[in-house]
């Protein structure tokens, strides 16, 4: 890495440290009685020595947020169809460190779970110093223990942990050095990697999301499902409960483990020693429930322990029409970003009657992707699909313009480093000039082998959104004779398919807003979605899979580089700028359109929060820090 690199790392990854001596705490009203009848420990002894002490411009911004000292009580109320709840995940998670206002790594990464830390000259080694007194859920003190037992007994061990995490290698590469862990004393250890690795503390700040389960484990919890440390006589009785065999033991402890992406919807969750603001207490009847966690690590300045908010209740509903529904009766305090832009005029109407604002707010991702399996195991239809003048003129023959006017009502762009021309006639001269000149009576046109050449989409419904512009692409690539047609199917059978690799064609998300968050979000790399097999080569180190392609060797080599490089600089600027430009050039996925808006509601009452009219750079700063949300009473 570069010296220029380097200095300006030393200017912005502002190391923080949350010192709280001499404060005062008081004591949460939901526990008052749970103290005095001795059942919990005081305030004082549940905190750590020095808690994390929140206030304006930390959470969120200054300049999104007037923050306020929040008063106690209340039940967040949400919804989501079926499966996982995205606004309880991001809202309640905790990582390792945290980048002020969520991600604005310029203004300083600070400790979050951990007290502080420090990097040294050279940017291979990073040291933290943990919170001492800090406790899990469960009371028990968090110690170094917990991280030498997640890094030696979990990520180390290739039964529980079979492909180790690349943000933990050198380069952020699958084939990179795996990092090396040194433990200190009981609270302060070190993460060492064998080249300078300038990003890394944006990576455990922010990368796609997760939490601290990666380097922080509740040891004394999970060494009883563990081999090293229960005997198979002792872990029988689990695993005949589970059918499984004494050699399985590694699933038995995969199932009591409960990491980042599980950490809000598992049953498991309930008595699961964790360190989040709230913790589940009931899983049933589609309806989930979450109270504060009485040794929460944060604390506002006026010695409150957060969060603010004593419960959150998750409702599982039909589907997300269902969920617009409930906002509109006043039956929700916070909607989220799965309404149509088409449902604001019903939501403003109703505005009063529901008792919430409507918030209009920039998405944080595309909000439409198409992603055609470039390894589909059809090897005619796979050389089509390989054929760059196909994919140019499938991607010719969307009428974005009509998609923005349609689906956005103008508040969306056309792609920004993709050719979002449509032409119609250029897109029939293309597929001619790649050998799909021949047509069947119907007017499909016809594959080499004189098959149909078809395109089969299989997608489920994130949003209201999702089918029915889908729908709309069918349509126009019927019209210049792709036999295009779609099914909907349940997310879970869709994430089975595509492991399998036998999805032809499918449409999700790409976290395009935030790649320029120091590598953080990678979904720019070859998803399964897209090309299932160059995925696994390249997550395997080439033991598995299929070597990809030149073009694509060129996104891993940008990778290793980007996140090697430091946030923001010119040089990383530099390097993400190839990297949209290879995909714009390739069009290994499809951007319909970008920077698109959603609208959300929030009930009248809830603070700290950015208001209405006040907006970051990106809506998704609604979706975090639940913790200092209240309700005024």
């Amino acid at each position: 890495m570069k010296k220029t690199m380097l200095l300006v790392l030393a200017l912005f990854l502002t190391v923080g440290a949350s010192g709280a001596f001499g404060m005062s705490y008081n004591e949460v009203p939901m526990f008052e009685d749970l103290v005095a009848q001795g059942a919990l420990p005081p305030i004082e002894e549940r905190l750590p020595d020095e808690p994390l002490v929140v206030g304006p411009g930390l959470m969120i911004l200054e300049e999104h947020l007037d923050f306020q000292i929040g008063q106690y009580g209340g039940t967040l109320r949400l919804a989501n169809p079926p499966g996982f709840n995205p606004l309880v995940f991001l809202g309640n998670r905790q990582p390792i460190l945290w980048a002020k206002g969520a991600f604005y790594f310029d203004q300083g990464i600070v400790g979050n779970v951990v007290r502080d830390w420090e990097v040294s000259e050279d940017y291979k080694t990073y040291t933290f110093h943990m919170r001492e007194g800090l406790r899990w859920s469960d009371g028990e003190y968090v110690t170094t223990e917990d991280v030498r037992f997640a890094v030696e007994d979990i990520l180390l061990n290739p039964e529980i942990t079979p492909v180790f995490p690349r943000k933990y290698r050198a380069g952020a590469r699958s084939t990179g050095t795996i990092m090396e862990l040194s433990i200190i004393d009981d609270y302060t250890f070190a993460l060492s990697f064998d080249e300078p690795y300038g990003s890394f503390p944006a990576q455990i700040a922010k990368e796609n999301w997760v939490a601290y389960t990666d380097i922080l484990a509740p040891s004394h919890f999970l060494k009883q499902f563990h081999i090293d440390y229960t005997s198979v006589e002792e872990l029988r009785p689990h695993l005949d409960q589970q059918e499984l065999d004494d050699d399985q033991w590694w699933q038995l402890f995969n199932t009591m483990n409960i990491t980042h992406w599980d950490m809000t919807r598992s049953p498991n969750d309930i008595g699961f020693p964790m360190l989040y603001p709230w913790i589940m207490v009931s899983h049933e009847g589609g309806s989930i429930v979450y109270e504060r966690n009485p040794y929460f690590f944060k604390v506002d300045q006026a010695g409150n322990q957060l969060p603010y908010i004593d419960r959150i209740r998750s409702e599982e509903v039909a589907d997300f029409d269902m969920v617009t529904m409930r906002a509109l009766t006043g039956e929700l305090d916070y909607l989220g970003e799965r309404a149509s832009l088409r449902d604001m005029p019903l939501l403003l109407e109703n505005a009063e009657r529901g008792d919430y604002h409507v918030k209009y707010a920039k998405m944080h991702r595309t909000p439409y992707t198409i992603s055609l399996n470039l390894n589909y195991p059809d090897p005619v239809w796979r050389e089509l699909v390989n054929d760059l003048r196909v994919r140019r003129a499938l991607n010719m023959a969307i009428d974005r313009e009509e998609v923005i006017e349609t689906f956005y009502f103008g508040h969306a762009s056309l792609p920004q480093y993709s050719d979002a021309r449509f032409d119609i006639w250029e897109a029939e001269r293309l597929l001619d000039e790649a050998g799909l000149d021949q047509r069947n009576a119907e007017g499909v046109r016809l594959m080499p082998d004189g098959r149909p050449f078809s395109i089969r989409f299989e997608v489920h419904a994130p949003d209201s959104d999702m089918v029915p512009l889908t729908e709309l692409i069918v349509e126009y690539w019927q019209v210049i004779g792709v036999d295009a047609s779609m099914r909907q199917i349940d997310p879970a059978l869709r994430n089975v398919r595509q492991n399998a690799n036998e999805l032809q064609a499918t449409t999700h998300w790409v976290a395009e807003n935030m790649w320029r968050r120091g590598g953080t979000w990678q979904d720019y790399l070859p998803m399964m979605t897209w090309a299932p097999l160059w995925t696994t080569w390249y997550n395997t180190g080439g033991a598995e899979g299929e070597e990809p392609p030149p073009e694509v060797m060129r996104l891993y080599d940008l990778h290793s580089d980007f996140v090697q490089a430091l946030v923001g600089s010119e040089e990383s600027n530099a390097i993400l700028d190839e990297i949209y430009a290879v995909h714009g050039e390739n069009l290994f996925m499809m951007n319909v359109v970008e920077l698109s808006h959603y609208p959300t509601t929030l009930n009248t009452r809830l603070r700290n929060v950015p208001g209405p009219g006040r907006w970051g750079e990106l809506g998704i700063i609604l979706n975090i820090a639940f913790e200092q949300w209240f309700f005024e009473q």
